[in-house]
């Protein structure tokens, strides 16, 4: 019986000691219990001590830049909130458009800055109690700067000398996606808009431009999408939907389940037998492609330019809380609604090739795209007091001229 009873202990002791060991160590937790298990030893046997939220970070981040995916990205705490307003093609602030001197060109209309009495020609004199009488533009909007919903206190001048104080309330201020609504030909009623990436903001922005240029006599379009690296999908569908009937946009063939399809909404159905001529470049990329294909596959445009950038695929985009970051990587692949590849690094042939643009063209071009222009309630003060700043015309742009002329030939 007790050589029984050490045999029975020797093979306890063995089995939970020396065997069960070694069987945990040959065997493959799953990968979160191996990730959770790293983690654990180091945040409790490292001589230094990690912070847990700053080891999981670094742990996200290295997992999305392993990825063999160009368009895969780690959006930092940092980083979250200009992530967010490019996104939403919203910024968080007063709403003040500032010259190289620091005086205020105008507010933007409706603002709480506005309505506090802030007018063109205005000059900073302190921010919460901070002397700015010279400090640059830069200087005085990192001042600014702040979250939604909270206040800075100003001191003013106006340009007659008399000084005031405000307390101006920081405010989701549109960032303006859609620019340059013009008449081109009025002969002919041609109209030319620009749309520089696809945010939430960007249909309501679409929406009111087209009114504008209605009012203005416009009968056909020059959509500009040169320089536009894609945004929202859903944002570049709703897009789409102004000038189609309810049509599909584009498939979507996921990595994870079924290929699913984009649809047209037929209640932003607007313009849905305006002429259309889209321009497109080598930097039209996602959600202008898909804009471009479903246009042109549905016989509602022609495209003219360079070949497009050939981003063929969509991101996930996964935001987490405490902490605060953001990750996104390719998760399927656009397909035009007839059915074709939107392939990587092949993009869209346009059907007419004007020659191409130098680089000092193409920079004067994006300058005057991200012109922001001066609302009607100001247009006076800033032709008096800024007279650089109103009297600056478009640059030559030998592609729109092209795009009026393809334009005539298939009006007439």
């Amino acid at each position: 019986m007790t050589l029984g009873a050490v045999l029975m202990l020797s093979c306890i002791y063995l089995g939970k000691y020396i065997i069960a060991p070694l069987f945990d160590d040959l065997g493959t937790p799953a990968a979160e219990q191996t990730l959770a298990n790293v983690q654990n030893a180091i945040a409790t046997h490292s001589i230094y001590q990690p912070d847990s939220k700053e080891l999981l970070l670094a742990g996200s981040k290295a997992m999305v830049e392993s990825l063999n995916d160009p368009y895969a990205d780690f959006i930092s705490p940092q980083q979250v909130r200009s992530f967010k307003e490019e996104s939403t093609g919203m910024r968080i602030g007063l709403g003040l458009l500032l010259n190289s001197e620091s005086l205020i060109v105008f507010p933007k209309p409706n603002s709480d800055a506005a309505k506090q009495g802030i007018l063109p020609g205005d000059k900073f004199l302190e921010i919460d109690g901070e002397d700015v009488s010279s400090a640059t533009p830069a200087e005085i909007l990192t001042l600014l700067d702040g979250s939604s919903n909270t206040s800075v206190d100003l001191t003013m001048q106006h340009g007659d000398g008399i000084t005031y104080r405000c307390v101006v309330k920081r405010e989701r201020i549109p960032a303006l996606t859609v620019t340059d609504e013009r008449i081109v030909d009025a002969e002919h009623g041609i109209a030319h808009l620009t749309i520089k990436s696809f945010a939430s903001s960007t249909p309501a922005e679409l929406d009111s431009a087209l009114t504008r240029l209605d009012a203005l006599g416009m009968r056909a379009l020059i959509l500009d999408l040169r320089f536009n690296l894609g945004g929202q999908l859903n944002d570049a569908v709703a897009v789409v939907s102004h000038f189609l009937k309810g049509d599909i946009v584009c498939h979507l063939r996921p990595q994870v389940g079924e290929e699913y399809d984009k649809y047209a909404d037929l209640q932003l159905s607007s313009h849905p037998d305006l002429p259309l001529l889209l321009l497109v470049n080598e930097q039209s990329a996602s959600g202008s492609e898909v804009v471009a294909a479903a246009l042109r596959d549905h016989d509602r445009a022609v495209l003219m330019g360079t070949q497009t950038y050939g981003k063929g695929v969509f991101q996930k985009v996964l935001s987490f809380r405490d902490p605060d970051f953001v990750i996104k990587f390719s998760a399927g692949q656009y397909l035009s609604p007839n059915g074709d590849l939107i392939a990587d690094n092949v993009g869209l042939t346009p059907d007419f090739a004007p020659d191409k643009q130098d680089e000092i063209v193409c920079s004067s071009i994006k300058s005057w795209r991200n012109r922001i222009r001066v609302p009607q309630k100001y247009t006076k003060q800033v032709e008096n007091l800024f007279p650089d700043y109103t009297d600056v015309a478009p640059p030559a742009d030998a592609w729109i001229d092209a795009a009026i002329s393809q334009m005539r030939k298939q009006m007439n």
